[in-house]
């Protein structure tokens, strides 16, 4: 019934506004789309769509000797387990070679006894067990074998991507993402006064498929004054921007913090574009960047 109530009284006060609020016209609450929020953090320049993980620059310290050491892990170990494959495959050949073998020694006994239906009946229960004996041994090593490819493949897309976080590094990093994303939440609050800030990411859900969107967050993060001074540069920028935001559902799938989907209902004023100009200004990303992304907001973001 409480939650009820409040919706009711959201609803009654829920009114949108198109220019930038002052603290007194502010509403009583607002709403921040965290996602997008996220998707335009500077940190996400670092992100690898392809792999859905960060590569290690994203992260403190000596990301090319941790890269080193990381590929010489995998690819030792990757040694390793062919060899143990290998070892297994030796193993499953000669158990191979004793089949055949009892199987004949088993035919050459038949032939040579009586074929009477009790040596029959001898017979197929022989034959019973070693068929058993086999088909297990071999349905065991191959087990073994699939289990060692398997890791054999992840090991190999390891040391593919030594140069990347792991997916437990790309969920630290988003962590601080959203460290900065709900920083600015609570400045921009602050300044408008307001009380209730919803995140209208309600339609986010976490999917992994095999759609790609080309990351434009390391070229917008570079240079675009040129970009800027052309209104065909603008028009392409915007266009990466929007399908990057779009795909935001496949990027964001390795990020497990909470506060990616807390709350879910939309009203009031749309604090966005404001949380993310303090992000960027916090990360001193320039005047240019920062207007771009407030144009874009105001043509391309409902």
């Amino acid at each position: 019934m409480k939650l009820i109530r409040l919706i009711l009284l959201v609803s009654a006060v829920l009114f949108v506004i198109s220019g930038p609020a002052t603290a007194q016209e502010a509403p009583q609450f607002g709403y921040v789309n965290v996602a997008d929020a996220v998707m335009l953090h500077p940190l996400m320049k670092e992100f690898d769509a392809s792999a859905r993980r960060f590569k290690l620059s994203a992260l403190k310290g000596d990301q090319e000797g941790k890269g080193r050491e990381r590929r010489q892990k995998a690819e030792s170990e990757v040694k390793t387990i062919q060899a143990e494959i290998e070892k297994l495959g030796e193993e499953k050949k000669k158990i191979e070679n004793t089949y055949l073998e009892n199987l004949k020694k088993l035919q050459g006994t038949k032939l040579s006894g009586a074929t009477s239906g009790k040596s029959q009946d001898q017979y197929n229960k022989e034959k019973a067990r070693i068929d058993s004996a086999f088909f297990g041994d071999s349905r065991n090593l191959n087990q073994e074998i699939q289990k060692l490819q398997a890791r054999l493949n992840e090991l190999n897309i390891s040391a593919e991507y030594a140069g990347h976080a792991s997916f437990e590094e790309t969920s630290q990093v988003f962590s601080l993402i959203l460290d900065d994303v709900y920083e600015g939440v609570e400045a921009v609050s602050k300044f408008y006064k307001i009380g209730f800030v919803f995140n209208s990411s309600f339609e986010f859900a976490r999917i992994s498929s095999k759609m790609l969107s080309v990351n434009p967050m390391p070229e917008f993060f570079g240079n675009i004054s040129e970009k800027l001074n052309e209104e065909e540069g603008k028009l392409t920028l915007g266009a990466a921007l929007n399908a990057w935001l779009s795909n935001r559902n496949d990027n964001l799938v390795n990020c497990d913090d909470r506060r990616l989907t807390s709350f879910v209902l939309k009203g009031g004023l749309n604090m966005t574009p404001a949380v993310v100009d303090y992000i960027y200004q916090k990360h001193e990303v320039s005047k240019d960047h920062r207007d771009f992304i407030q144009e874009y907001f105001k043509k391309a973001v409902n």
